[in-house]
């Protein structure tokens, strides 16, 4: 049987610069294939090629779309393919849906043959309840910005699916979602593939891959230099860098040890927690219109220790987060840092317990004043406020970035000039200047590559061995939790379900919501 893609001696070049060169692989009916491989490796503009969007120059002895020859098609060809038969799902589903339109008109934008409006709402409806939105009626006259994270990406994944392709490329379709939710798109992508079509799977995480792949493709700067059949590749790996991205991933890995290459070992010595804890939250409560989400949530974080927070995407991390930060007031119960009352209380008057609490976010672009390079943002944090210029802090300055292991060189870089994994090690150095007792880590891992995650978990690990600091760790990630936390508390619909330590909870979980969340878990060690 031919195959619906078939790709040889693929490269493209922007100007000068050639991202991908000499890839080949086919693709089948019936069949998932994974590109895995870090940020910058070519995977995403290798399947962009696909659909004649790879914005840069294209050759290839063979670029064969179901059929058609995609190095001779017209951009009205494209056209017809595109979205139609060849479908993408993207990741950014922030950026990637017109913030001014609802979703349900964003899904029917992809149905041109359907010429009802009352048919065109009806699919939109029907495709929203196909991958797992809630209430799909009422989800599809809301707006982008209405929306969860979660709640977004399942509109991108129903965006690409509306029109049944036949081959659906999912670029990093599950980065934004927590595990059940994960669990379900694996399933609608195992669906397609089952039904005769074709799956390309771009991701990170190798955990899921091995959940839906048959075939591997490894790409590492711009080459394949690995593929094989999925079991193989993940069990006997040939490839060194191969083996580089399976150490990195979390699953499994106990606390403490070394997820990258580059940490060769960490400190083992650790302090017992004694004392007062660094954090106390009594009886957390917060409502939206007439909505709970948080709900008599109570915890402490002893001091040099991490407190995982796991849960689905809108379940009340974030707003408990927001609640400790003193970001947003609780409508009940009280925050306490360092044995200090914290929130409720004017900001006047708590301000000099500020330094003792941080906040390492998600996003750490959009936490950067775009206008400011490095060494002045680190200058702020250290100056508290009152100056961003660099001169007389320079030596601290140098000291947070080779604490985070940058290069004081990138001083005079801008946010925008940096990698991903490079803005995440700023954001921590911001977040560490005034040397907190805790940190506030809102998923802060999860829009990075497994091998920039690594790198990023063992650094947090060393800083915390070092220093004492406290975390409070927010994940939607249970791989990511259990590697990281010494205590988890799972949240559900704004409460805690179950909380205990990290062993127990993931060995012998006692609520049913805990089970269900440990049996979406993919795992592959």
């Amino acid at each position: 049987m031919s195959a619906l893609i078939s790709v040889q001696d693929l490269s493209i070049g922007f100007a000068s610069d050639t991202v991908v060169q000499g890839v080949s692989f086919e693709l089948h009916a019936g069949q998932c294939l994974a590109l895995v491989g870090e940020s910058g490796s070519g995977k995403s503009v290798t399947a962009r090629s696909l659909l004649g969007l790879s914005g840069g120059s294209v050759a290839a002895k063979r670029l064969s779309v179901l059929g058609s020859d995609g190095r001779k098609l017209s951009d009205r060809q494209w056209r017809a393919i595109r979205g139609r038969q060849v479908a993408m799902v993207l990741q950014d589903a922030l950026m990637s849906l017109d913030p001014l339109r609802p979703v349900g008109r964003e899904i029917t934008d992809a149905l041109p043959h359907l010429r009802s409006r009352a048919e065109r709402r009806r699919r939109a409806e029907a495709i929203l309840g196909e991958v797992g939105m809630d209430d799909p009626a009422r989800r599809a006259k809301q707006r982008s910005p209405e929306l969860s994270g979660g709640m977004r990406q399942r509109a991108l994944i129903a965006q690409a699916l509306v029109n049944d392709p036949l081959v659906v490329i999912a670029d990093e379709a599950t980065t934004a979602l927590d595990a059940q939710l994960t669990a379900l798109v694996l399933e609608q992508l195992r669906a397609i593939k089952e039904s005769g079509r074709a799956v390309l799977m771009i991701s990170h995480d190798l955990a899921q891959v091995a959940q839906l792949a048959d075939r591997i493709a490894v790409m590492r700067a711009g080459r394949i230099v690995e593929t094989g059949p999925a079991a193989r590749v993940l069990s006997d790996p040939q490839h060194e860098y191969t083996r580089t991205l399976l150490r990195a991933v979390p699953s499994g890995v106990p606390r403490f040890t070394p997820l990258s290459v580059t940490e060769r070992h960490l400190p083992v010595e650790r302090a017992e927690p004694s004392g007062t804890p660094a954090l106390v939250a009594t009886n957390l409560g917060k409502s939206f219109s007439g909505h709970q989400a948080v709900d008599s949530v109570s915890f402490d974080v002893p001091r040099g220790q991490t407190l995982g927070i796991v849960g689905e995407s809108g379940s009340g991390k974030t707003t408990t987060a927001r609640l400790v930060l003193g970001l947003q007031r609780p409508d009940s119960g009280s925050v306490s840092l360092l044995g200090e009352h914290f929130a409720p209380r004017r900001e006047s008057a708590r301000r000099a317990l500020r330094q003792g609490l941080g906040a390492i976010y998600q996003n750490p672009l959009g936490s950067f004043d775009p206008r400011y390079t490095a060494g002045a943002l680190l200058a702020d944090a250290l100056s508290r406020g009152r100056t961003r210029r660099v001169a007389g802090y320079r030596a601290q300055v140098s000291g947070l970035l080779e604490q985070v292991e940058l290069d004081p060189g990138l001083i005079d870089q801008y946010p925008s000039q940096l990698s991903g994994g490079q803005r995440q090690r700023l954001a921590i150095a911001r977040a560490l200047a005034p040397q907190p007792a805790v940190l506030v880590l809102d998923e802060p891992v999860s829009a990075l590559d497994v091998s920039i995650q690594a790198t990023i978990l063992d650094l947090l690990d060393r800083i915390q061995l070092e220093t004492g600091t406290s975390y409070l760790f927010i994940s939607h990630d249970l791989s990511v939790i259990e590697h990281m936390s010494d205590t988890v508390a799972v949240m559900h619909r704004g409460r805690f379900v179950e909380t205990g330590p990290t062993a127990k909870v993931f060995g012998d979980p006692q609520h049913q919501y805990t089970r269900r969340l440990l049996t979406a878990l993919p795992r592959f060690r």
